[in-house]
């Protein structure tokens, strides 16, 4: 098992990493899961406003879960973050 306490996982905010072949940086750890909160370094999607009518360009976020499915690991999906810990 992986020896994940609070301060270790405060320490990733800003570091980045790659997910699902996208350099990304870790912008919020949740704690409750855990998860990590990805921003894409590259690219942007245009996000529509309130009434659903296209806005601004914003890079795509992703939450994505800290542990693989079995919690006795880390996520094999980002690629990256076991040298961070």
């Amino acid at each position: 098992m992986i020896d994940l306490n609070a301060a270790k996982l405060d320490t990733l905010k800003g570091a980045t990493l790659i997910y699902q072949g996208r350099p990304c940086r870790i912008i919020e750890v949740l704690e409750e899961g855990p998860a990590l909160v990805l921003e894409e370094l590259e690219g942007r999607e245009i996000q529509a406003n309130q009434y659903n009518e296209p806005n601004r360009r914003a890079p795509r976020i992703h939450s994505v879960g800290l542990l693989n499915v079995r919690r006795d690991g880390l996520n094999p999906l980002l690629e990256g973050l076991e040298a961070l810990l």
